[in-house]
């Protein structure tokens, strides 16, 4: 997929690629190494998988947004979820939109999300489009 212009927010989402890492570290405060490239690299060739930036005109990646699909044997179709979301509140927005419009044209007839508690602002952001809370459940799993 081409860039596509966000016009209310002035920027331009294009889909994430391995050279933008360090900008993104950068956007969601994480630390790297050999460990998170590799990672990296993985996410962005997934093809299960959406991760789109939003550049300013200078070229500064100022959002990210990426999403997950999974077949579905109880709905028949994939699912989506949104893995995450960054940036301004005007980009964020549009993000979503963009996000959502992905999906749709995946094949998904939903898409859910589960912000971690802490980001207020994409749980605002949510919840402004539309999202309404329901019943989720969560356990964390440690890695063995």
């Amino acid at each position: 997929m081409a860039r596509v212009l966000l016009p209310d927010a002035g920027v331009r989402v294009r889909r994430g690629r391995r050279r933008d890492l360090p900008q993104v570290q950068s956007l969601l405060g994480v630390a790297g190494g050999d460990r998170l490239a590799r990672y990296f690299r993985r996410i962005v060739a997934d093809l299960g998988s959406d991760f789109y930036v939003a550049e300013d005109r200078e070229g500064a990646i100022v959002g990210l947004v990426s999403v997950v699909y999974a077949r579905s044997l109880v709905r028949g179709r994939l699912s989506a979820t949104l893995d995450g979301a960054r940036a301004t509140p005007a980009v964020l927005d549009g993000l979503l939109a963009f996000a959502e419009e992905r999906a749709r044209r995946r094949g998904c007839a939903r898409l859910t999300a589960a912000p971690d508690p802490e980001d207020g602002a994409l749980r605002a952001a949510l919840v402004a489009r539309g999202y309404r809370i329901g019943e989720l459940l969560v356990t964390e799993i440690a890695a063995s």
